[in-house]
Order: C-alpha cells, then sequence, then structure tokens
C-alpha cells in the first residue's frame, strides 16, 4: 500500500468562468445540479460541453459555492473570501510545488468577484454524491465503505506529514461526511479546505474567537475552542465518519437543532451498554445489513469498533495518530485478502505522497512534545483567576498535566485538584454587531461607520501615511480610537493582496500571545465592505515617530523609551517558540511606529509580517511589494527577508532618533553615519571613544550621558553592518545597560515594557 511519490497528475490549465457560464454549467443551479450541503454553501453537479481540444474542461465536474447566508451559521464579512483565498493559495502551491493525493480534489478553475461577494470554485471529478446522502441512503456495500474510509484516513495522514521543516503541520479541522465527495469509480475526495490551518496557511490552533458552527457531531468538542486545535481533532473527526460508515448512523443540523445525541455520544451509549451486558471487549457496531454481505468478517467488524471508539475518545491523549489509524486499517481481514481487487493497494501513505518531502529530506521538522496535552488545558479566565466550571479531568491526567505545566499555572486557582473543560464557544448574537467568547469584542464596521469615527476623513484627523493607506485618529463612544485605512489601487498585483493583509492583522492581533503584549495594539474592530478596508484600534495616538522625528519637544528620554520599547517588540517577535520559524517585519520604517498618549510605542503596520502563526511567505509573491521599508537593499533575489533585515532596520531608527534626521533607506543612513562620524574624527582633539553623532539641541536636556550618544552610534552602526548583525536580544541589553535606562527606568517605564 506504499507509494514513494505521486507528482504530476495535474491539470496546468485553469477555467475561469463568468457567472453567467457558472449559471450554464449548472443549470441555472437547478435541484437536480445540486449535490447538498457545505460547511459554508452549496456544491452543484456542473457540466460542460466543447470540442476534445479543451481535453479535462469538458465533462462533468463539482462546483462549490460559498453563501452569505447559511442557517444556524453567521458570515462575518470577509469570512468566505479567506476561506476561498486560502484554498487557491493551497492548490497553487501543491500544484507548483507537484505535491499530490489521489483523494484531494483536482483543482480546475474559480470565480471570484470580491465588490458582490460571489464565490465560486471548481473541482475535477465525476461526482455521484456525498458520503452524507449514500450514508443515509445505505447504499454503500462493505468493500466500498472500506475503501472509502482507507482513503480518508490516508488523506488526513498526507495533509499531517507533509514534511516543511519552517511550518506546523496541516489540520483539516472540518471533516465531516458532507465534506467527503464520491466519484462515480466510488474514490473518496475531500473536497473543503475552509477551515484549514497550518502548512503555508496561517497557524489557527490557537487563536481566540474562533467561532464554530456546521459540521455539528463532527467537529471535536474539546478542539472546538481556543488553543486547543490538534492533529487529534481530525483523528476524532475521522472516528465520526468511521463510525457512520460502519453502522449507517448520520448526524444532520436537523438533529442538533432538535437536541438528538450526536453520532459519537449515541455510540458509547450503545458500546457501554454492551460491555455491560456481555463484559466483553469484543464489540462491534456494524450494521445488521451490511453483516449480512460477502467479504464481511466479523473480526472486521470488532476492530473497527475499537478503532472508531478510541478515536472518539474525550481525552485527545488516549486517541491514536492518523498514522496509526492507517496502520491499523491496513491489518484487517478484508485489506490483507482482498486489498489489491478492491484497489486499496493503491491508496498511497500520506508520508510518501508528496514531492516537497523528498525537496527537504535534510531537514527534520521540530515539534513540541507536549503538543498533544495541549487541548486538555481549559481556558483559564486570568483575570479573575477563577477556572470556569464542567466535568472534571481525570486525576491521572491531571497529574501528568500538573507535573508538566505546574510552573506556569501558578496564577491560576485549582478547584478541588481538578481541571475543568468548558463546553462554551463564541457565538455570533442575532441583531448584534459584536463577535463574543468571553474575552474581547470584534466589532464589525460598516464604511459608513468608519466615516463618522474619523469626521469624514478629516484632514485634522489624518496622522499620516503608512505603506498601504492612511492613519487617523478616530471618535467613537466615550474613547478616542486609531483608524487605520488601506488604499486599494484600481489593479491589484495579486487577487485580494489587499484582503490578505487586513486578514493576518485580524488573525495576529487575537493571538493571545499578543493580545497580551503591552507594545502590540489592541483591537476593536474593523470593516471589510467591498473595497472598503479598515482597522480600528483602541489607541489614543499621539503621532508617529516619523512625525515626531524632528520636533523639538521630542526629547532625549522619549527617543529613549521608543528606541528601548521598539527592541522590545522586535526581540518579542523574533523570539518564537521552537516549531515556528521566527516573525520578521520587512516593512520597518518611522512612520510605521506610533505613540500613545504616554509616549509608549506601537507597531502600526503588519502588511509584509511574515512568519510565527502566519504564513513563511517563501511562495507568496503578493509579499514582494515596490518599497521594503528601510531595509529593502538586502532583499535576496526571490523576495527572501531574514531577522538581518530588521534588526538593520531598527539600526536606521535608531540613527534617526539620536541624529534628528529622517533617512528613506538603509543605506542613506548608513553612508551618512558614516562621512558624518569621518569627518568629527578627523576635527582636532577627537577621538573614536568621545565621537558622537547626536544632534547638539540634546546635550543640555535631562537624562542626558554623552557616553549615551557613543554608545546608540555604535549600536546602531552595528546593526546596520550586514556582516556583524547583532541579535535583537543583544540590542536590548545593551540599551538596558545605557545611563538614561538605569537611572531614568521608572520615569520610562522599563518594567511595563519588559513585563
Amino acid at each position: 500500500m506504499t507509494m514513494n511519490s505521486i507528482t504530476g497528475r495535474r491539470s496546468r490549465f485553469t477555467l475561469y468562468p463568468t457567472y453567467p457560464e457558472l449559471r450554464q454549467y449548472t443549470n441555472n443551479f437547478s435541484q437536480e445540479n445540486f449535490i447538498g450541503n457545505f460547511q459554508f454553501g452549496k456544491v452543484y453537479r456542473g457540466i460542460r460541453e466543447g470540442s476534445q481540444s479543451l481535453g479535462k474542461h469538458v465533462g462533468e465536474f463539482i462546483v462549490k459555492i460559498w453563501e452569505k447566508d447559511i442557517p444556524l451559521y453567521k458570515v462575518l464579512p470577509g469570512d468566505n473570501e479567506r476561506r476561498f483565498v486560502d484554498e487557491d493559495t493551497l492548490y497553487l502551491y501543491f500544484r507548483t510545488h507537484d505535491i499530490f493525493h489521489p483523494n484531494l480534489p483536482e483543482f480546475l478553475g474559480f470565480y471570484l468577484d470580491i465588490s458582490h461577494g460571489q464565490l465560486a470554485m471548481l473541482y475535477g471529478m465525476k461526482p455521484l454524491d456525498t458520503l452524507h446522502n449514500l450514508l443515509q441512503k445505505g447504499s454503500l456495500s462493505w468493500p466500498k465503505r472500506i475503501n472509502i474510509a482507507v482513503g480518508i484516513a490516508s488523506t488526513l495522514e498526507f495533509l499531517h506529514q507533509i514534511e516543511d521543516p519552517l511550518n506546523p503541520p496541516y489540520l483539516l479541522r472540518n471533516l465531516c461526511a458532507s465534506h467527503v465527495m464520491i466519484d462515480k469509480d466510488y474514490k473518496p475526495v475531500i473536497y473543503d479546505f475552509s477551515m484549514m490551518s497550518g502548512g503555508i496557511l496561517t497557524d489557527r490552533r490557537e487563536l481566540t474567537n474562533q467561532y464554530v458552527d456546521g459540521c455539528h457531531g463532527y467537529i471535536d468538542p474539546v478542539g472546538a475552542r481556543p488553543g486547543a486545535w490538534s492533529e487529534k481533532c481530525d483523528v476524532f473527526s475521522f472516528g465520526v465518519v468511521l463510525l457512520g460508515l460502519i453502522t449507517n448512523n448520520v448526524y444532520t443540523e436537523e438533529d442538533f437543532t432538535s437536541g438528538k445525541p450526536s453520532v459519537h455520544e449515541w455510540a458509547w451509549g450503545e458500546y457501554r451498554q454492551l460491555q455491560s451486558h456481555s463484559g466483553k471487549q469484543n464489540i462491534s457496531l456494524v450494521h445488521a445489513n451490511v453483516e449480512s454481505e460477502p467479504l464481511f468478517y466479523s473480526r472486521d467488524g470488532i476492530k473497527l469498533t475499537n478503532l472508531a471508539m478510541r478515536c472518539v475518545e474525550y481525552d485527545p491523549l488516549k486517541r491514536p495518530t492518523i498514522k496509526q489509524v492507517v496502520s491499523y486499517l491496513q491489518k484487517l481481514q478484508i485489506v490483507q485478502g482482498h486489498g489489491n481487487s478492491l484497489g486499496i493497494d493503491q491508496i498511497p501513505r500520506g508520508d510518501h505522497a508528496t514531492g516537497l518531502a523528498n525537496k527537504l529530506s535534510g531537514f527534520t521538522r521540530v515539534m513540541l512534545k507536549r503538543t498533544d496535552l495541549q487541548p486538555m488545558l481549559s481556558w483559564l479566565n486570568e483575570e479573575s483567576g477563577v477556572v470556569r466550571s464542567g466535568r472534571s479531568c481525570p486525576s491521572a491526567i491531571y497529574s501528568k498535566i500538573l507535573s508538566l505545566y505546574g510552573q506556569h499555572l501558578s496564577p491560576f486557582i485549582f478547584w478541588e485538584n481538578k481541571l475543568f473543560k468548558s463546553h462554551t464557544r463564541p457565538k455570533f448574537h442575532a441583531g448584534k454587531k459584536s463577535l463574543t467568547d468571553g474575552h474581547m469584542a470584534i466589532q464589525i464596521f460598516s464604511y459608513e461607520d468608519i466615516k463618522d469615527l474619523t469626521e469624514g476623513f478629516s484632514e485634522d484627523n489624518i496622522i499620516g501615511d503608512f505603506q498601504f493607506g492612511k492613519v487617523f485618529r478616530g471618535k467613537a463612544v466615550g474613547k478616542e480610537v486609531t483608524v487605520k485605512i488601506w488604499r486599494i489601487p484600481e489593479v491589484a498585483c495579486v487577487t485580494c493582496e489587499y484582503e490578505r493583509r487586513l486578514w493576518d492583522e485580524l488573525v495576529l492581533l487575537q493571538h493571545p500571545k499578543f493580545m497580551c503584549h503591552p507594545n502590540m495594539l489592541k483591537l476593536v474592530g474593523y470593516c471589510f465592505e467591498g473595497k472598503q478596508l479598515a482597522i480600528v484600534y483602541d489607541l489614543k495616538p499621539l503621532d508617529t515617530i516619523h512625525n515626531l522625528m524632528v520636533k523639538e519637544n521630542f526629547t532625549w528620554l522619549q527617543r529613549i523609551k521608543v528606541a528601548l520599547g521598539f527592541a522590545v517588540l522586535l526581540n518579542f517577535l523574533q523570539c518564537t517558540e521552537p516549531h515556528r520559524i521566527p516573525y520578521i517585519v520587512r516593512n520597518i520604517r518611522a512612520a510605521h511606529i506610533i505613540l500613545d498618549q504616554d509616549g509608549f510605542p506601537k507597531l502600526l503596520d503588519f502588511g509584509m509580517l511574515a512568519g510565527g502563526i502566519l504564513p513563511e511567505r517563501r511562495f507568496n509573491k503578493f509579499h514582494r511589494p515596490f518599497d521594503a521599508g528601510y531595509a529593502h537593499y538586502y532583499i535576496d533575489n526571490d523576495g527572501v527577508f531574514d531577522r538581518k533585515c530588521d534588526v538593520m532596520a531598527f539600526g536606521v531608527i535608531l540613527i534617526s532618533l539620536i541624529s534628528k534626521r529622517i533617512f528613506v533607506d538603509k543605506k542613506g543612513a548608513y553612508e551618512w553615519a558614516e562621512e558624518e562620524y569621518k569627518a568629527r574624527l578627523s576635527m582636532p582633539g577627537s577621538s573614536s571613544s568621545q565621537c558622537s553623532l547626536v544632534n547638539q539641541s540634546f546635550m543640555t536636556e535631562r537624562g542626558f550621558n554623552s557616553r549615551d550618544g557613543i554608545k546608540i552610534i555604535k549600536l546602531a552602526m552595528q546593526c546596520m553592518d550586514f556582516d556583524n548583525v547583532p541579535t535583537m536580544k543583544k540590542v536590548v541589553k545593551r540599551l538596558k545597560k545605557l545611563h538614561a535606562v538605569r537611572n531614568c527606568g521608572d520615569e520610562l517605564g522599563v518594567k511595563e515594557m519588559l513585563s
């Protein structure tokens, strides 16, 4: 059942149909062409006629259409567009790198109209029906059910094990029977990736405000909360699908609405009842109609029942990995005896079904050893110190968690030495414009709301330009805010280029790690209305560094505070967990650093941020703009940045702060500093130990020390020296030793910056 690689089987042609053509393909979206619902829309059978020269563009395919209004689910502005772009990015990446699995769909093309929110994907396959519909009909034979189970498990193994040392594994997160299309050869194809996380896409495992509606009964009840997603969530969903295959039991949205027990809840009730009656472990939940079929072996029924029940264990630690699932399925009697004739032997093992694995064979992906324990940690209310109530965690698991995480949980209260889980999930409340989950509320603004906040984008409220638009002061009810508005050109180089920047920022500012950092902006809400994009921050702004740099009232101590605060922020971004690459800002400039009323610096723009939970961007050309910030002279030919670029850009900021000069790039700052340094050093009586480039106006200011000026210029020059760039950790350490920081720490708020 192993194939070394499967590559080069994808059509290089792409369809870009018009909306009238989509209507034609689907017979005006008729009921006869309707196949079923997926989590975020509808799926239709499409037919395109034409000459044989069009190849695979002729014949049957499926059309997946995202919808704005879905029962039981509220689509927020930009949600569907983000899902669409993620999927398009994924397919483009897979196709470019010859990554292929036979149970993933063949991408044919798409239709995209951002202005009207009309989105559709076209996949090349001859659809029979969804697995959900076929299970309801009870029309699948036993060998076909086994083939489907192995195909789905193999696909998950493939996604979890694509070898890329720079990115976390892909998690599907919304596997259900409705998202599996069965073609006319009874091959299963997983066709929806709207909740995909990891890989070259954003890592969404630990985000707050992850509201999950749809796929009811399939999504892991432990994983469907902030910070609890792992590979074991996909294993849980597979377990529910497997239960459906062996029992003919499926779960519908109507079942959810009526409060009917889910498939896994029903299965546990049946399983325990049979256990109590027979006292044996040899229990089978296979439907009686299936047991009478040829090639059914009772031992296989017992094995599959045990496997399914292990997959839907509440405790993720007790669930098998998907690799173990595939290995277990291979040992079934039907697979051992008839795998070749049934075509099961042709289904590849996931860890061999990628061309990228060979290209990256010299690397090993580093994974956290405690990843699987994370889902067992309840979401703790840090402010009140109270653990939310619910069913208690088993004592053995509690002890294991405490031994590994005890040192991190000291601020929290454990009631009766137990951890508690919460089944609460964020919900969109009807009639309101905010998404709440008990931790924060994200306001959804209309474009008219944004105009009102900024008093019609008045000149008096403009703070300045950033790389992709303008920044305004705003006035909301009871508070002052900062409003950032993207200025989208008529023709963008890449589809959804600016929308992606907005989505990246929304993800970043909702991550727990960033929400609590003192130098990160706090999110109020956003506007996504056609081509009108904006973000609103909970910030009463003072001004940007670009505007303050040359002003006389911007004091020496204020500049030291900015230098240290921004260095602390960059060090925070560059010190990520072992299994993630560091964040790289890539467009640091004075206009992108804004001060609050207390003079603390905040990073204003994340339009080119890469790494960490965001994609690494090696393969995303839309992140190669014409103007990359102070360090753009050192971008390589492929547009690749590393941490040095941000350190060099910080050096430019440092030079600007002490010299009261604005530089447009790293080269200008470095050349000016070199020439000025040589000129001053050539003066009579000058020495390298006394030479300073500090503006003369600072000499008499409170907190100024001449040695600080010399230390800062040396540090700035070293930051801009490509071959001798220090780490931001070393930069922070050297700034903390400045006379101004040691003697005026309380005034500068050093403790707050370093907390």
